[in-house]
């Protein structure tokens, strides 16, 4: 960019650009890095289309967080720029896309939600129901026993069949 040869060795190594450092820093919009998961977030690519080194030379670091997880991979924002300019038709056809993407998962989690809030619903009316049911039956099981003797001591409820001892004095 600015004709200096103190170039960017790993830029130049990996990525096959003839960059320096201070134009890296003045030009982030396209000498920046983006890892994997930032690639396909921003640019809607795929891991498939990510994995295509011929499509993106890819720098693998160290994973900065853990080391025994996997490598972090780094692509030139400029290379992911440009495909993506390619696959979608422009920046603006992929902002349509994202947007597109972002309103169809709002609409997934207000199904989901509507989901819920009509199962608890139901279920509340149900455990209602059931609890008038419940109400209905002991206050028809309830009632006033009338007790009629049978003899030795014993009396009968004439509605439910109801027997009891009794002692006599």
């Amino acid at each position: 960019e600015c004709g200096t040869i103190d170039l960017d060795v790993a830029y130049l190594k990996v990525f096959k650009t003839k960059v320096c450092k201070p134009c890296i820093e003045k030009i982030p919009d396209k000498y920046s890095l983006l890892t994997k998961t930032e690639a396909k977030d921003d640019y809607l690519l795929t891991d498939g289309e990510l994995r295509d080194r011929d499509l993106f030379p890819v720098w693998e670091k160290p994973n900065p967080h853990k080391s025994t997880w996997n490598n972090m991979l780094l692509y030139l924002r400029r290379d992911l720029e440009q495909f993506a300019v390619k696959k979608w038709g422009g920046l603006e056809a992929l902002d349509r896309e994202f947007e597109r993407r972002e309103e169809e998962k709002q609409r997934r989690k207000e199904k989901k939600y509507k989901r819920s809030v009509a199962d608890l619903r139901r279920r509340t009316r149900a455990d209602e129901w059931e609890k008038q049911r419940r109400e209905r039956l002991q206050l028809e099981s309830e009632h006033e026993h009338t007790f009629e003797s049978t003899g030795d001591g014993e009396q009968k409820c004439s509605s439910c069949g109801l027997e009891i001892e009794v002692e006599e004095f």
